[in-house]
C-alpha cells in the first residue's frame, strides 16, 4: 500500500461499521510501520546534525516524572553534574571576555547569572545584612 492509500483508509474511517474500525486501525497501523521502514534512512540521518547533542537537560527533566524514587536520585545527580558542567563553562567565556578587565571577579560573574528581579533582591538581602552588621558593632 501507499501513504496515500493509508491516508485514504484514514479517512473513511469514521464512515466504517463500528466492529470494521478495530482491525481497520490495526491495518492502517500495519501499513504505516512498513512504510516507516521502506523509508531511506540515510535521509533521516543527513538531516540530523550529528555535531550537536540534543537537549540532555530538557530529556532528563521530563524522563524524571515517570522515575521512582531511586531513579530521580539519580536523574537529580546527572542533572545537577549538567548543571555544573554548564555553569563552568559559562564562568570560562566570561573569564574570556573579561580577561583584560577588573570586573572579572567570581562575585561578578555569578551575578551575571541572575535575573534582574534575583539581582534586586540579592542586593536588598545584602543590604540588610551590611545595616545589621553596623547596628551590631
Amino acid at each position: 500500500m501507499q501513504n496515500r492509500q493509508v491516508n485514504m483508509l484514514k479517512a473513511a474511517m469514521p464512515y466504517t461499521a463500528p466492529r470494521l474500525r478495530k482491525p481497520m486501525q490495526i491495518l492502517i497501523q500495519a501499513e504505516e510501520l512498513a512504510l516507516y521502514m521502506q523509508k531511506d534512512e540515510e535521509e533521516e540521518i543527513r538531516a540530523c546534525n550529528m555535531e550537536t547533542v540534543g537537549d540532555v537537560e530538557g530529556m532528563m527533566e521530563s524522563v524524571r516524572q515517570y522515575c521512582n524514587e531511586p531513579e530521580q536520585e539519580t536523574v537529580n545527580m546527572v542533572l545537577n553534574f549538567i548543571r555544573a558542567q554548564n555553569l563552568y563553562r559559562r564562568y570560562r567565556n566570561y573569564m574570556q571576555a573579561y580577561k583584560n578587565s577588573s570586573e572579572a571577579g567570581m562575585m561578578d560573574f555569578l551575578m551575571s547569572q541572575l535575573s534582574p528581579e534575583q539581582q534586586d533582591m540579592f542586593n536588598q538581602v545584602s543590604r540588610m545584612q551590611n545595616s545589621g552588621q553596623g547596628e551590631a558593632v
